[in-house]
């Protein structure tokens, strides 16, 4: 059975991958954390993480590295956290003015993402797609062809993806082939949805599965203020 102890290793692993990019290995955690326990044992809680399915052992390395379950309790510990991002009031006033050029240059720059806003017109607007090829890590051609299928697709798929979000909570993060707006594995996606004067507004965060999700939820729940949400 997993501990809260043994949580605090896998956010502390998570937070790690996400910041460096390496393998995280036992010995590490011990040099950087603080669990109270020697390294052998959070060798064994490693381990057991990964018979859960919350890490990966990258073939040749002794570290872990997240699996999709891992991004996903990650992600969600963020998004249920109170931190709301500086210049919220800012933020809001492009949304409210639907200063999308602005607004989604501003939170693609910020996050190194790229971000992408839908209308109830059925308008799409987006930015950051650039930065967004330059940080994600090619594997293969094939997982390179398979991003590219997706943006080439995103305008189609984010007018069908915001009847998801109907009746859902403020925001959501789905993480590989999960999302409703891509379907590459490399990706991940934040997404929330704003009522703005009488306006339906759909705000997709889309990076690579180490995006700063505490960084881009902070952002996406600052633009909530003054709106009313669903």
């Amino acid at each position: 059975m997993l501990t809260a102890r043994s949580f605090e290793i896998l956010e502390a692993a998570i937070r790690e991958f996400i910041e460096f990019g390496e393998p995280v290995s036992s010995n590490l955690l011990y040099k950087r954390h603080s669990f109270g326990i020697r390294p052998a044992m959070i060798r064994a809680e490693l381990g057991e993480l990964a018979e859960r399915g919350y890490l990966e052992q990258p073939y040749h390395s002794a570290g872990r590295v997240p699996s999709n379950r891992g991004y996903e309790f990650f992600a969600e510990r963020v998004i249920a956290a109170e931190r709301v991002a500086a210049r919220a009031e800012e933020l809001t006033d492009l949304l409210r003015h639907s200063a999308w050029d602005d607004l989604l240059e501003h939170l693609s720059r910020q996050l190194g993402i790229v971000t992408v806003a839908g209308e109830d017109s059925g308008d799409t607007h987006k930015s950051g797609l650039e930065t967004l090829m330059e940080h994600l890590p090619w594997g293969s051609r094939e997982s390179m062809m398979n991003v590219i299928k997706d943006f080439e697709a995103l305008d189609r798929r984010v007018a069908a993806a915001r009847d998801v979000f109907e009746d859902k909570d403020f925001l959501e993060v789905f993480i590989g082939r999960k999302s409703p707006v891509t379907r590459s594995d490399e990706l991940a996606v934040m997404a929330a949805d704003y009522e703005v004067d009488g306006r339906r507004v759909c705000l997709f965060a889309i990076g690579p599965k180490r995006m700063n999700y505490e960084k881009a939820a902070a952002m996406l729940k600052g633009l909530k203020r003054g709106f009313k949400f669903k």
